[in-house]
């Protein structure tokens, strides 16, 4: 038996969309409503925050996937997880973490990644980390600016990123979850095929639509400053402004980890883009804060 926990969140849904019907898989949900479509799976109703309904997600797992929503209480709850695994008799946990872990990052959401990651590592449990850049998909949340404006404002300065795709990144961590025992203590960092600066992917999503986009460098502080305007918890404001220097060069580069899961390339920007094309002429995004 497989569990994944995050099962509605993006990531998690592609895991599911690439196991379901091929293997045993128990899906982790908070609201049962929300999983209505997440197909020929078994369904537990629980929170990382309900110690029993942890214990009865548990119960009979092989293998776990381990992922959830962003947020400050992020370290504790995974804790809570893992302590019910271990209870449990689970084997092997693939922990989505991120590029950019560590202990000393200026991203809070980076330290909590590598807080667990710790954890696993100090624990009986086996463990594979899976690493991804930024999604592709944050751009999503930029269309809106995108229709009304032909601008594309981020935090990002002038430095090329390995962008990837949530979709390979699903697909890559259901190949895991059917074979975990060939990636015991293994750490994949899960990148786009090419590094490219923003002004470079504003050049694309121009040149997908047919007008000009045009690229503009937000001060991560005036960025942080307008998130907070729009309602964004400073929590999460401080993580998006501040996200640009949570990369070191070296992890700025492109990996072939994520082509070894797949085996077959990693999806490029324009083949994102041309499959998201009418939510840019729309502006009709949903946000990925």
């Amino acid at each position: 038996m497989i569990l994944v926990t995050g099962a509605t969140g993006q990531v998690g849904r592609g895991v599911i969309a690439h196991l379901a019907g091929t293997a045993d898989v128990r899906a982790l949900v908070r609201d049962r409503a929300a999983a209505a479509d997440l197909g020929d799976v078994e369904v537990a109703v629980g929170s990382f925050e309900d110690a029993g309904s942890l214990e009865r997600a548990t119960a009979g797992v092989r293998t776990l996937f381990l992922a959830g929503r962003d947020n400050p209480d992020q370290v504790a709850q995974h804790a809570r997880v893992l302590a019910a695994a271990a209870a449990a008799g689970v084997q092997h946990v693939v922990k989505l973490s991120a590029i950019g872990a560590s202990a000393d990052s200026p991203v809070a959401l980076m330290r909590a990644h590598h807080a667990t990651e710790e954890q696993l590592r100090a624990s009986d449990l086996r463990w594979t980390f899976l690493r991804p850049h930024l999604y592709m998909q944050n751009l999503l949340r930029f269309a809106g600016d995108v229709a009304a404006s032909g601008r594309l404002a981020a935090p990002m300065d002038d430095r090329r990123v390995p962008l990837v795709d949530v979709r390979d990144v699903g697909a890559a961590a259901a190949g895991v979850l059917r074979a975990p025992e060939d990636h015991t203590g293994r750490t994949y960092a899960l990148t786009g095929p090419q590094a490219l600066r923003y002004a470079e992917v504003a050049d694309r999503i121009g040149d997908l639509i047919g007008r000009p986009i045009v690229y503009e460098a937000v001060a991560p502080e005036r960025f942080r400053a307008g998130l907070l305007a729009a309602g964004v918890p400073a929590w999460r404001a401080d993580d998006l402004a501040a996200i640009a220097a949570a990369y070191t060069d070296a992890e700025n580069v492109p990996s072939p980890d994520l082509e070894s899961l797949l085996d077959r390339p990693a999806t490029p920007i324009e083949r994102f883009l041309a499959d998201h094309r009418d939510v840019f002429l729309a502006g009709a995004a949903r946000s990925h804060l």
